[in-house]
């Protein structure tokens, strides 16, 4: 590539390289105007439609830029895409263009293998003689599924060649994985590890600060604000993909949460690390009893006079009481586990060393983090008890809030020293997914520029730039589909869902679309319970067909098995609004139970009603996300040019409601119906088996 490349031209040179290469129009759009921001420094927002190609649109002028020595990170809203970027669409690029710019995909160091840890994991399966011999370790681990598990993973550590977890054929348990890797907050920095060296997570790093394009998740990106701007080190273009997501991500990456088990994981940490003393993992499990009592309290209370778990104000006596007791306990267990780690300093025992680094980096972690919760909120933060589907409760914080400290620590140039502009709800930064960063992580401290943002997605509300603090062109690029002529928008006459009838008829709708359709139906639901529900009844309706329902399997066997059958259905809920991609006859009619509002009982939701005042909040805050949601649905029907088929919302206020528009102006433009009759003669048209 010369200097001053075209990004037409390369876009040029790779419809005509490829076999089946379609010049397409929105596509030279999309590259245009990516282009025209990188050159102006112009913040540009662009809905980029599916089919479009959209990753190919904007990498295309960031390549063109590396050329000119302009250095690019771009953000995911998930680990699939990122190693989509990364192992298909970069590595495609490069093939074609004759290389011309480098590339890496960054992860939070979670997702790498410990060398410190498949160290410890050695010891612990009796395969060193470097006993850690530091009072009640507790057994080694020798024998049973767990330690076959962990043996698989070290002997793969010792020949990987990135040690990062995707590189695995099989999905390691959480357990086994934990013990080859670093948690949240738990890697000392490389200065004070001694494999460093050799260490998957820092290596990864190296290359990514040499690297013309980045490819980080929205919680490492969080980290590098988090951290200064130090993590990423200076870029000069930020992409931000699936930005419908960014805001939600940035908000869930700024919190913290704290719960009775991290009490106890830290108390039996302790105990493999020091031998019992007064208010040792003793006072932790105390105080984890106490919590739990306490949360449970709270949580009730709570849900009782507004039916949420939100903490508006001071935190209830009890509470702040067995939070107080807490940080005390962990104090004590934290000051004790320095204390042997200072000692174990001088051992020859490396892996005594990096146990013991750890587990004080975990107690440091801990007590951050309770620091945080226990504080009086800031102005635009929130506090709620979540509970987990095990039943287990947590405290959380975070802020919603984020437009003001994104401007003041991503978009501007020199962020404020006053934290309520911040990002940061505790003191620590975290390293994406969770991770502490630790000493050794960062690259160079950034220059006095900050980037030129281009913000995409196939579904993008054009409020989102400003929730975001940042002033952008919104561009919207027409869709290369036929929506008119291959799409059908089937809006029934139903009960609204409020109705007691409203279930069974959306059994009878749903039964009559996957019978006509000989299955090839993709079923959304907005709870699990109608999801239950709606599948027994059809699955009894229609026994001869075969009826896919989340639950049955894993998430990627389901898709596996939706895509390998023709004939079968998929009912699903919120994890398959977006992602499942089932071009073809496949996935012919996508049937949506209702319009998926946010609860308006979820902490953050209700936060944020209250930031714009109830006159506002519903026009504001519910119905454009419920029609970013709704969207994203609508949108697993025509992946190409060449789907066909119908999308049946079973909501009537979809046709009747009086902000109906504003969530129809979302959706693809596709014919609407509000007959049976106008159904059943498009499937029929469709000329299926």
């Amino acid at each position: 590539m010369s200097r001053g490349v075209d990004p037409l031209d390369l876009l040029d040179r790779i419809v005509a390289a490829l076999p089946d290469g379609e010049d397409r129009p929105q596509q030279r759009d999309m590259v245009a105007a990516v282009e025209v921001a990188v050159r102006t420094g112009e913040h540009l927002a662009v809905q980029g439609p599916t089919g479009v190609g959209k990753s190919i649109a904007y990498l295309l002028p960031v390549i063109a830029a590396a050329e000119r020595g302009e250095r690019t990170v771009v953000v995911t809203s998930s680990r699939a895409l990122q190693d989509q970027l990364g192992r298909v669409d970069l590595p495609f690029l490069s093939g074609l263009l004759d290389g011309g710019f480098t590339f890496e995909v960054l992860k939070g160091r979670n997702n790498y293998v410990c060398q410190a840890a498949v160290a410890e994991t050695v010891v612990r399966l009796g395969g060193a003689r470097d006993e850690l011999d530091l009072g009640d370790a507790g057994p080694s681990l020798r024998t049973g599924p767990l330690a076959a598990e962990l043996e698989e993973l070290v002997g793969w550590a010792a020949t990987s060649p990135t040690g990062e977890r995707a590189e695995l054929d099989v999905e390691p348990s959480d357990e086994a994985w934990a013990a080859v890797s670093v948690g949240a907050g738990e890697c000392p920095g490389a200065s004070r590890c001694d494999h460093a060296n050799d260490c998957f997570s820092e290596q990864a790093r190296e290359r990514a600060g040499a690297a013309d394009v980045v490819v980080v998740n929205a919680h490492l990106y969080a980290a590098h604000l988090q951290a200064g701007r130090m993590l990423l080190g200076d870029h000069d273009i930020l992409v931000i993909d699936e930005a419908h997501e960014f805001e939600d991500a940035m908000v869930g990456a700024l919190g913290v949460s704290v719960g009775p088990g991290r009490l106890r994981a830290l108390a039996r940490t302790f105990l493999r690390n020091v031998a019992e003393s007064p208010g040792g993992a003793g006072g932790l499990e105390a105080a984890a009893d106490e919590l739990d009592a306490a949360l449970r309290d709270a949580h009730a209370d709570a849900n009782a006079e507004h039916r949420s778990g939100r903490l508006r104000g001071d935190l209830p006596e009890e509470l702040a009481n067995a939070l107080a007791d807490a940080r005390i306990a962990v104090d004590t267990a934290t000051n004790a586990l320095l204390d042997v780690a200072k000692a174990a300093r001088e051992s020859s025992r490396a892996t005594a060393r990096h146990q013991l680094e750890r587990a004080a980096r975990t107690a440091e972690s801990l007590s951050d983090d309770l620091d945080a919760v226990i504080g009086r909120l800031s102005p635009g933060q929130v506090r709620w008890i979540s509970e987990t589907g095990t039943g287990r409760l947590q405290l959380q914080l975070t802020r919603i809030d984020i437009a003001d400290a994104l401007r003041a620590t991503a978009w501007e140039v020199d962020p404020p020293d006053d934290d309520t502009a911040g990002l940061g709800v505790s003191e620590r930064s975290s390293d994406g997914d969770g991770d502490g960063d630790g000493d050794g992580g960062s690259f160079d401290a950034p220059g006095a520029d900050t980037p030129t943002v281009v913000m995409c997605s196939a579904t993008l509300d054009p409020g989102t730039a400003g929730r975001l603090g940042l002033d952008a062109r919104f561009v919207a690029i027409d869709t290369p589909f036929d929506f008119r002529t291959n799409g059908l928008l089937y809006v029934p006459r139903l009960p609204r869902p409020s109705a007691d009838a409203w279930p069974d008829a959306v059994v009878d709708e749903l039964t009559h679309v996957v019978e006509l359709a000989g299955g090839r139906t993709l079923a959304l639901f907005t709870s699990h319970r109608m999801l239950r529900r709606t599948v027994a009844e059809v699955r009894d309706r229609l026994p001869d067909h075969r009826i896919l329902a989340q639950g049955d399997a894993p998430t990627r066997a389901l898709q596996a098995e939706f895509l390998d059958d023709e004939h079968a259905s998929l009912f699903a809920t919120a994890s398959f609004w977006t992602g499942i991609s089932s071009p073809g006859t496949t996935c012919s009619a996508v049937v949506i139970d209702k319009i998926p509002f946010p609860v308006p009982t979820d902490p953050i939701v209700e936060a944020r009603c209250e930031a714009v005042g109830d006159a506002r909040a519903f026009a504001e805050v519910s119905v454009p996300a419920a029609g970013m949601q709704l969207a994203q649905g609508v949108g697993r029907l025509i992946r190409t040019a060449t789907d066909r088929g119908v999308v049946a919302v079973l909501d009537p206020r979809l046709a009747e409601a009086g902000y109906r528009k504003r969530i129809l102006d979302l959706l693809p433009p596709m014919r609407r119906t509000r007959d049976r009759s106008d159904l059943d003669a498009f499937i029929e048209s469709l000329g299926l088996d």
